[in-house]
């Protein structure tokens, strides 16, 4: 979404997007000489603020695969991480993703 103002997250796909962005655009930086510490600094600061929570990490460790469907996980409330649930919404005054709008 583009736009003015902060629009938080809506669902698994968004998170992982804005990771592989944030990724591409450090290492980018880094191979144009332009990963200044400052720029690393507000790189790291996005990463560490964005997100309203870390679950989708777990997506890129195999040790953790099927954590949110563990019953003796469930009190840790992890999103669905199924590829199936990638783009459903968050819930509360997140916005529904378009690609899931007429499912």
């Amino acid at each position: 979404m583009s736009g003015p103002g902060f629009v938080q997250l809506s669902c698994v796909a968004e998170e992982l997007l804005l990771r592989f962005w944030l990724e591409a655009t450090e290492a980018t930086l880094d191979l144009y000489d332009l990963l200044t510490p400052g720029t690393a600094q507000a790189l790291g600061s996005l990463r560490e603020n964005v997100y309203a929570d870390l679950d989708h990490e777990w997506l890129y460790d195999p040790a953790l695969y099927g954590i949110d469907q563990d019953p003796a996980a469930a009190h840790l409330g992890i999103a669905p991480m199924g590829v199936d649930d990638w783009f459903a919404s968050f819930g509360g005054d997140r916005p529904v993703h378009p690609y899931t709008a007429g499912a």
